[in-house]
């Protein structure tokens, strides 16, 4: 259920449903209540995948916690933890780990590795799951990041997990609370993380990464034309708060 809801409480979903509901509309000669509604499809399209929206929610989530400096590292404990959360991948094994990976899965495993190297003492603790596929997230973590020159013996994978809160219980259960903790994963999606990693039993470090917004030296005008862009930053921010949410749902239900 949750899925489901997932899948069509998004902006082009959305969208594609009141065009949908607008053209019944006009078919049941409600013209009035259909053409309100394809007047509304068409802003609800212009404040998408415009930029000005999907900036202010994705920098709501983004602004939240910020990267660790070197500095920040290297001052940590040489027993740290650092787990890597999964975040898609294929099975084509015809590609390379690396390629295997998506794009935002490689950004939180190269994080994960740069920490790693800094912190020399430190765990690199890979995780994630996909029902769908024959091999998980967390395999194919293990595998660029031995490729990748991380030592075998600093790497202690997590396969079972399928989503963000099993990650946070497996940790728990596996390595207790007392270790000092960074958690890596996607800048907006880490305050749900932190949130899941605390109701575990565990205050982690944050090591936000794969920023959605960055700034530039020279503006370019172009980028506040509508562009496809936006449409996927709001798409995030919608899985963020709507994930939220049913969390807090479930968790006082």
């Amino acid at each position: 259920m949750r899925d489901f809801f997932s899948a069509i409480i998004n902006p082009i979903p959305i969208l594609y449903m009141l065009i949908f509901i607008g053209l019944v509309f006009f078919g049941l000669k409600r013209k009035r209540s259909g053409t309100i509604l394809i007047v509304f499809a068409g802003l609800w399209l212009l404040l998408m995948s415009t930029p000005f929206l999907p900036k202010i929610f994705v920098r709501y989530y983004e602004s939240q916690y910020h990267q660790l400096s070197d500095s920040t590292i290297k001052n940590l404990p040489d027993s740290c933890d650092i787990i890597v959360l999964g975040s898609g991948l294929s099975d084509d094994m015809a590609l390379s780990p690396n390629n295997q990976l998506s794009l935002v899965s490689l950004c939180r495993l190269i994080e994960g590795i740069r920490i790693n190297r800094i912190n020399t003492g430190s765990r690199l603790i890979l995780s994630g799951w996909d029902a769908d596929l024959k091999l998980s997230n967390a395999e194919i973590y293990y595998r660029t990041a031995i490729q990748m020159g991380v030592n075998r013996t600093a790497i202690i994978i997590q396969s079972s997990p399928e989503n963000t809160r099993a990650e946070a219980e497996e940790y728990v259960k596996n390595s207790g609370v007392h270790h000092t903790l960074i958690l890596v994963t996607s800048a907006i999606h880490m305050p749900r993380a932190i949130m899941y990693f605390k109701k575990a039993g565990i205050i982690p470090i944050p090591a936000p990464t794969d920023f959605l917004l960055k700034s530039y030296s020279t503006k370019n005008y172009l980028e506040e034309l509508p562009r496809s862009e936006n449409f996927q930053m709001m798409e995030s921010a919608f899985h963020e708060f709507f994930g939220t949410l049913w969390a807090r749902i479930r968790w006082t239900g």
